[in-house]
């Protein structure tokens, strides 16, 4: 389902096109992806990805469980020739390619990731900077959906 424009002007309205990106000008969240209300007559009208939805608008239905993934690796870009569906398989893949999966955390680190966490007043997003990962990782380790081997 293609959304007609009128229906879509107002997204559009919300983006800087540049000569390479078009970028979310609005909210974004801690990895500066774009956040936006989601359409009314979908079924998940919340808050949505700026870049699903611009690939909604653009393309249409994006299948369950399938990512919006971006060619530009530019987590604002809503172009959508920048834009491409992939698995969640794909989505890691993508991420560890462009290094932003740190898959060499040692055992000792993630304790101590948890430990500062626990503790004191570090944030998700300072621990991803002093371990140089992404503040979702940080998440993934200190709300324990991540497995580790020592």
């Amino acid at each position: 389902m293609i959304i007609p424009l009128e229906k879509s002007e107002r997204f559009w309205k919300a983006v800087q096109k540049t000569s390479h990106c078009w970028l979310w000008t609005k909210a974004r969240d801690p990895n500066g992806y774009g956040r936006c209300a989601g359409p009314p007559w979908t079924k998940n009208s919340g808050t949505w990805l700026a870049h699903r939805l611009a690939w909604l608008l653009t393309n249409g239905e994006i299948p369950p469980g399938i990512h919006v993934l971006h060619h530009c690796d530019n987590p604002p870009c809503v172009r959508p020739t920048h834009l491409y569906l992939g698995t969640d398989k794909d989505n890691h893949r993508d991420a560890r390619e462009r290094g932003r999966l740190a898959l060499k955390l040692s055992f000792e680190q993630v304790k101590e990731i948890r430990h500062k966490y626990a503790t004191t007043q570090a944030t998700q997003r300072s621990l991803a900077k002093e371990y140089g990962v992404t503040q979702a990782h940080i998440w993934f380790l200190v709300n324990n959906r991540q497995r580790i081997s020592s």
